[in-house]
């Protein structure tokens, strides 16, 4: 063992823990406020089916990279749905969002080109902007003024989620779509948080859909100009070098995008339950503030204890502690009522 890299590991831990205790794995408990399940269809019978029958037919795994032999059809039928789904002329898999984000940004950002990106932006949008070699700007929680300010010409991407992840806020996506036509610039939206709940809004150049969250599985496509996603089959390190999204798991994802697009009653019903936890809220997502780490994680442990698997967010994954409360549409009326009643 390298001494000197267990010694810094060690130190590390000590700084990290000075500020927040270090994190082990939780046993799921209590009624699910906290996965982002909302749309209920990870556990949906038909979804389950359509993804035993492709494992069963392909076995547990792709077995390569896309472009080696871990290329299955239904790979591209995922890929076809969401393009045709979103008006886009082509799709293209990724093995999971973080990987669609990084690889986008770390391919398209090259010298010579300018990143805007929101300061509340994925880690995995922040990891791939660091990766370019493209100049990144970061502009302000939802300025679009400085966003505007910041594109000086047409070789520019600015970067958004249309649903921040840890506070449920909306972009202003439609204000963001007109700077960009104004300038030139393209607009690359991150959907994680509004895929199978909310309409595409804006005009996006691309959109990467992680499906992972309202459609209960995993990976995300990428829909967008045919030209920019072949760009991106040859040049992008994050899909030519890992093995695909297994085939099970695409087939499960599809027949639950399928019902998400069938049965909008879902969506409608998630986001009417969150705004009875909170009337302003304009996502599954709402954000309680808590004045500190310390009482964010007694607020969480409080819930728990009273049946409810409500998780705090903490500093630095949040500039400021919080309870992060995800609602779904498979949660009763009653259930959130509960919920409501005893939240701080």
């Amino acid at each position: 063992m390298t001494v000197r890299l267990l010694r810094e590991a060690e130190d590390a831990l000590a700084r990290l823990e000075a500020r927040r205790e270090r994190r082990s794995i939780e046993p799921a408990r209590g009624i699910d406020f906290a996965s982002n399940d909302y749309l209920g269809l990870r556990t949906d019978p038909r979804v389950i089916a359509a993804a035993r029958a492709a494992l069963e037919e392909h076995g547990s795994g792709a077995g390569a990279a896309r472009l080696l032999r871990g290329d299955h059809p239904v790979h591209r039928a995922l890929e076809r749905r969401f393009a045709a789904w979103q008006g886009a002329e082509d799709g293209l898999l990724f093995p999971s969002g973080f990987h669609a984000n990084f690889g986008v940004l770390q391919a398209l950002g090259v010298d010579g080109w300018t990143i805007i990106s929101d300061v509340l932006n994925h880690a995995s949008i922040i990891d791939g902007c660091r990766a370019a070699r493209a100049r990144v700007v970061v502009v302000p929680h939802l300025d679009v003024a400085a966003v505007a300010a910041a594109v000086s010409d047409d070789r520019t991407l600015v970067v958004t989620e249309s649903v921040f992840s840890m506070t449920g806020e909306r972009a202003p996506l439609e204000e963001l779509s007109d700077v960009c036509a104004r300038r030139g610039a393209a607009l690359i939206v991150d959907e994680a948080h509004a895929v199978g709940l909310l309409p595409p809004i804006g005009r996006a150049t691309l959109r990467i859909n992680p499906c992972g969250k309202a459609l209960g599985g995993a990976g995300a496509v990428v829909t967008g100009p045919r030209a920019i996603l072949d760009l991106l089959r040859s040049t992008c390190r994050a899909f030519l070098f890992t093995t695909a999204l297994p085939p099970a798991v695409a087939a499960g994802v599809l027949r639950a995008l399928e019902i998400a697009i069938a049965e909008p009653e879902r969506a409608r019903r998630a986001l009417a339950l969150a705004r009875r936890v909170d009337p302003d809220a304009r996502s599954c997502i709402v954000r309680l503030r808590c004045d500190g780490n310390e009482e964010a994680l007694r607020a969480s442990k409080r819930l728990r204890e009273l049946g409810f698997d409500v998780r705090a967010v903490r500093p630095p994954t949040v500039p400021q502690a919080c309870l992060r409360i995800c609602v779904h549409a498979t949660r009763s009326d009653d259930e959130v009522a509960r919920l409501r009643e005893v939240l701080p």
